[in-house]
C-alpha cells in the first residue's frame, strides 16, 4: 500500500498537480452557423503544429525592438503557409508580415518574409537561408546588317536573320 501511494505522490508530482491557468478572461461565445468563418482548410494536425513552431522561432528570433507594436500578440500581426516538400517528414513553412492588423503599415520591414524546415511535432530544424540576389545579365544587343534592312532581292530570297553581337567583341 505504501508503495502505490508513493507511486501516486511520485506521478503527482512529475505531473504537476496544480491546474493550468489560462490567459483568457471572459464569457465564451460560439459560434452559430451564420457567424462561423473558416479561416484555413481542415489539414494535417502536424502542419498547424508545424505552423506553430514556426511563429514560435519568428517570436523567440526577432531583431526588431518594435515590430510587434500595437499587436494584441505577435501572433496577430502575422501570416503562414504550410507546404510540403521533398523531404519526408518535414513542413516548410513560410512567415510573412500583416502588420495592418495591428495598425500602421503593414510591411514594418521591407521584404521580409522567413522561411523554416519543421517537424509534425512543431520543432524547427532549419532556417532558410536567404536569397541570392545574383546579377541580371544584360540583353545582348541585336546587330543588323546593312544587307538585312533592305528588302529581299527580287529573286524571292529572303534576309538573313539579325545576327547577334557578341558581349566583348570590338
Amino acid at each position: 500500500m505504501t508503495k502505490a501511494l508513493m507511486l501516486v505522490a511520485g506521478i503527482a508530482v512529475l505531473n504537476g498537480c496544480a491546474t493550468s491557468t489560462t490567459k483568457w478572461k471572459g464569457d465564451v461565445v460560439w459560434p452559430d452557423e451564420q457567424s462561423t468563418r473558416t479561416d484555413i482548410t481542415p489539414t494535417e494536425a502536424g502542419a498547424a503544429l508545424a505552423a506553430a513552431g514556426a511563429i514560435r522561432e519568428v517570436v523567440r528570433t526577432n531583431p526588431f525592438p518594435n515590430l510587434f507594436e500595437g499587436c494584441s500578440s505577435p501572433e496577430q500581426g502575422l501570416d503562414v503557409s504550410v507546404f510540403k516538400g521533398p523531404t519526408q517528414g518535414l513542413y516548410f513553412v513560410t512567415v510573412e508580415q500583416r502588420f495592418h492588423r495591428c495598425g500602421g503599415p503593414s510591411g514594418r520591414v521591407l521584404d521580409w518574409w522567413e522561411v523554416y524546415a519543421v517537424t509534425s511535432q512543431g520543432d524547427v530544424v532549419a532556417k532558410a537561408p536567404p536569397p541570392t540576389h545574383e546579377p541580371v545579365p544584360a540583353p545582348v544587343p541585336v546587330v543588323r546588317e546593312p544587307s538585312t534592312l533592305e528588302s529581299p532581292s527580287s529573286e524571292g530570297g529572303s534576309p538573313s536573320p539579325p545576327k547577334q553581337a557578341l558581349p566583348y567583341s570590338t
